[in-house]
């Protein structure tokens, strides 16, 4: 090859002086093309600790990284990289323009990689497109998190949600913090113990946690204790998804209740209504029957009418008329003879307080359930996780909004 070649490649590859292209392999039966990088002998090399330059001490055995390919071509640099004897730090192999520490793939390869990634939604898809190992393609994920990490932004946070993923068939559970304001997820770790919830605060600095003024959650009693130990200044509100699933779950509860008492009977009345009486707007050729069936004398029916009537406590406009209104549906609740539905009543008496808080800060845990179908298209992907890290790793990359590109510095060409 001639020097001009040489030459040709180091700027391609955005080689800065002193670093030289000493040769370039064409194996075309292998459709693979290797660049020979290397520091020229008797320079001095930079400290990877302080950037002084040092004498090189010796070199390390040869490594190679996979880069962008050239035309239909994988394209490898290899490099023997030396280590410089620095007089404060000691002997330190030197850090490379096209590389990490620790990578086996060039920043542009891994840039493009995160980007296939994104695209396709799939690691195992992004793959195959890339003939990349699953291993290699994780631990590209797992620096792009870190490297999202690193660089995210949380000023300005002052409202987070909290709430559980399944994670491994059973119970198996990790907790999660997202921010309802920037639609992203924060933070996922293991369990959903009161433990997990005080780790997911303090995944955030000290300085941006006393900024965060209310926090959506159900009524379980981990995320209570959590967040009253972690962060007690701040405001928990129970949202009204949560209140809407419990008083879904009475209904559908009195439902089968009835519809087993019914069929003793041979009275199939209420046979095959199930998703009647849990549609928020009840489909359009369903209408009549619905109506039909609340003409009916049924405890379905009126337990159904609870739940109805428990939208109305979120379009007050303030606590006090909001507190007066649950006052007169408790009551009637509970002299109701609707057992769930009293269970139920109960449960949102202990927590009045902060179902009120709703009116002070407006805030939903919405959002947060609305990463469910996308976490669950990562778990169907994947077919299931048996590493957490991974599974962290893969929610923080598509649902975090992280910056997880790296630093790819250029170098002048013409003067």
């Amino acid at each position: 090859m001639s020097e001009s070649v040489h030459e040709h490649y180091r700027l391609l590859l955005l080689l800065p002086k002193p670093w030289l292209v000493t040769e370039v392999v064409e194996e075309l039966d292998k459709e693979k093309v290797s660049v020979q990088v290397a520091w020229p002998k008797r320079s001095k090399a930079p400290c990877p600790e302080c950037g002084k330059l040092a004498p090189v001490h010796d070199r390390l055995p040869e490594r190679s990284w996979r880069h962008l390919s050239v035309m239909q071509y994988r394209l490898e640099l290899r490099c023997s990289l030396p280590r410089c004897n620095c007089p404060e730090h000691g002997v330190k192999a030197i850090a490379t323009p096209w590389a990490e520490p620790r990578s086996r793939h060039t920043l542009h390869f891994e840039s493009w990689t995160i980007r296939v990634i994104q695209a396709c939604g799939s690691l195992s898809q992004a793959c195959e497109l890339l003939d990349l190992h699953w291993d290699s393609a994780q631990r590209i994920v797992n620096r792009a998190v870190e490297r999202g990490l690193a660089r995210r932004s949380l000023e300005g946070l002052e409202a987070v949600g909290l709430d559980e993923k399944n994670f491994l068939k059973g119970q198996s559970y990790v907790s999660l913090m997202t921010d309802l304001k920037g639609s992203r997820v924060l933070e996922v770790v293991r369990d959903r113990k009161t433990t997990s919830v005080v780790k997911l605060w303090e995944a955030l600095p000290e300085g941006v946690r006393k900024e965060v003024v209310a926090a959506a959650m159900d009524m379980g009693q981990p995320f209570i204790l959590g967040t009253k130990k972690a962060a007690p200044h701040v405001d928990i509100v129970h949202d009204r998804f949560h209140v809407s699933k419990s008083l879904n779950e009475a209904v559908d509860k009195t439902r089968r209740q009835e519809c087993a008492q019914l069929a003793k009977n041979n009275d199939d009345t209420l046979k095959g209504t199930r998703y009647l009486w849990l549609h928020g707007n009840t489909p359009e050729k369903s209408k009549q029957r619905f109506e039909e069936l609340l003409e009916v004398n049924l405890k379905t029916a009126k337990a159904w009418l609870y739940k109805e009537q428990m939208v109305e406590f979120w379009e007050h406009s303030d606590a006090q008329s909001a507190s007066e209104f649950f006052g007169h549906w408790y009551r009637s609740a509970m002299s109701s003879r609707l057992p769930a539905v009293k269970n139920v009543a109960k449960s949102l008496k202990e927590h009045l307080s902060d179902l009120l808080t709703y009116f002070t800060h407006r805030i939903t845990n919405a959002m947060t359930e609305g990463f469910n179908s996308r976490i669950q298209a990562i778990k169907a992907s994947a077919r299931g996780f048996r590493s957490f890290d991974n599974y962290r790793s893969r929610i923080l990359f598509f649902c975090g909004k992280l910056d997880m590109q790296p630093t790819i510095e250029t170098t002048t060409i013409h003067s």
